[in-house]
């Protein structure tokens, strides 16, 4: 698996949009790593998680051909991960696409509400949907996904992702909170390979639906309690506010004593 870090930013993007707090400032200043868009993956141009409101950006930056995408997976249905119009674009005279092309759409019930408005079109955008169930894996050929119950979303059931194949196994963790306590025995001797888990409050302390620094190293530990990482196993923190301040550099220096990298926009992580 060739997994592609499409964006690593909370829901208002870094810098944010209207925003003219210094860590906005000083991103747009420093550019690179900083620059920061709503979290999204992709692998090997098969399988996506999430399609936001910068996924065409997301395509010029990393040249990522969505010609070939076959399975597209959606952690919850919040707009910086959900962005139905997306898919409105797969039509005829908006887009030229493969006849033989099947895009696969899987989600829980509040995805399928937000796309509710497409789904009489599905067939013309030569697209099937797919209700997802925690812990019921999905086999898309090489890749085997299984969505993992998050507390994150309240109001519906947020998932994030389990992939495996033949080469090894990843988890995509953003938007978790701390998991509840059926995700961490799911998780427990799993063996994973890479781990990728939020931080959206950058240096600080989380709480609710999202963590900070010191939750993902605690998260991992956890992790490592339940074997659950494999020798060697990438350890990543990505999902990032401008409201945490900690820049990229101020991150790599707190996380690098523990052994965690940090994510950036086109970060590729093989397994």
């Amino acid at each position: 698996m060739q997994f592609t870090v499409l964006g690593t930013s909370a829901a208002e993007g870094w810098p944010a949009l209207w925003c003219v707090c210094d860590a906005c400032r000083e991103a747009a200043r420093r550019g690179g790593r900083d620059l920061r868009t709503r979290a999204a993956y992709n692998v090997d141009d098969r399988l996506q998680i999430d399609l936001g409101p910068d996924a065409l950006a997301q395509m010029w930056a990393h040249g990522v051909d969505y010609s070939k995408l076959e399975h597209l997976f959606f952690t919850h249905s919040h707009g910086d991960h959900c962005e139905p119009e997306n898919l409105m674009f797969r039509r005829r005279g908006f887009s030229v696409i493969p006849e033989d092309s099947l895009l696969h759409i899987y989600g829980n019930e509040h995805v399928a509400r937000a796309i509710q408005f497409y789904m009489p079109a599905l067939p013309l955008l030569q697209a099937e949907f797919h209700l997802l169930r925690a812990f019921e894996p999905v086999d898309t050929g090489d890749v085997r996904v299984t969505p993992l119950r998050a507390d994150h979303a309240g109001e519906e059931e947020a998932f994030t992702f389990l992939l495996e194949s033949a080469s090894g196994r990843l988890l995509q963790g953003n938007d978790t909170g701390w998991y509840p306590d059926e995700t961490w025995g799911f998780l427990s001797g799993r063996e994973l390979n890479a781990v990728l888990l939020d931080c959206t409050y950058g240096l600080h302390s989380g709480g609710g639906s999202h963590l900070g620094a010191p939750e993902v190293v605690q998260a991992m530990a956890e992790l490592q309690s339940l074997g659950a990482l494999a020798p060697k196993a990438r350890k990543i923190a990505t999902h990032f506010s401008h409201n945490g301040a900690a820049l990229h550099d101020e991150l790599v220096e707190y996380f690098a004593p523990h052994g965690i990298e940090v994510a950036y926009d086109g970060m590729v992580v093989d397994v």
